[in-house]
């Protein structure tokens, strides 16, 4: 059985202008948690950010969206 994610959905999100640095790479930093029934350390989540797509009609908003992958001593993965 793959890891389950243990991060509430969502609880990542952040809304930041632009201009706040600060805050993007606060909001960069952040990693979520997993967890799985067989194996105690799935501490082993990858990163691949991901790139800004602009709003249709404001290319000065968008959204930013990375991936996290974790996987158990099985092989087992979730994205």
């Amino acid at each position: 059985t793959a890891p389950t994610w243990t991060t509430a959905a969502g609880s990542l999100n952040a809304t930041l202008e632009c201009s706040d640095a600060a805050g993007l790479a606060a909001a960069q930093a952040q990693f979520p948690t997993a967890s799985d029934l067989c194996d105690a350390d799935v501490a082993n989540i990858t990163k691949v950010s991901g790139q800004f797509v602009a709003s249709e009609g404001c290319g000065n908003a968008g959204t930013y969206t990375n991936t996290w992958t974790v996987k158990d001593d099985c092989g087992n993965t979730s994205d």
